[in-house]
């Protein structure tokens, strides 16, 4: 069996979560402006729909810099609740 090249699309993906992970890691970025990408690789990437490692990839980094993504739900889940 021969194995397929991925995607244009997977290519993409892997490109963009080596990318985030080396910037996280090296340091190679100021926090604060690497946050701001961030965030707006986080929006893009959900309304392309990207797969949901991505947004892990996107999210964890996010985390590791101090950027609790918000998400309005509290533990119980259930928004407002405490």
């Amino acid at each position: 069996m021969i194995a397929s090249e991925p995607s244009p699309d997977d290519r993409f993906e892997m490109l963009l979560r080596r990318l985030i992970t080396d910037s996280v890691i090296g340091g190679t970025d100021d926090g604060q402006h690497l946050i701001a990408r961030l965030r707006r690789f986080d929006l893009r990437a959900r309304s392309e729909q990207l797969s949901s490692q991505t947004l892990q990839v996107i999210a964890s980094a996010r985390r590791l810099l101090g950027d609790e993504p918000a998400s309005g739900r509290t533990v119980s889940g259930r928004r407002g609740a405490q």
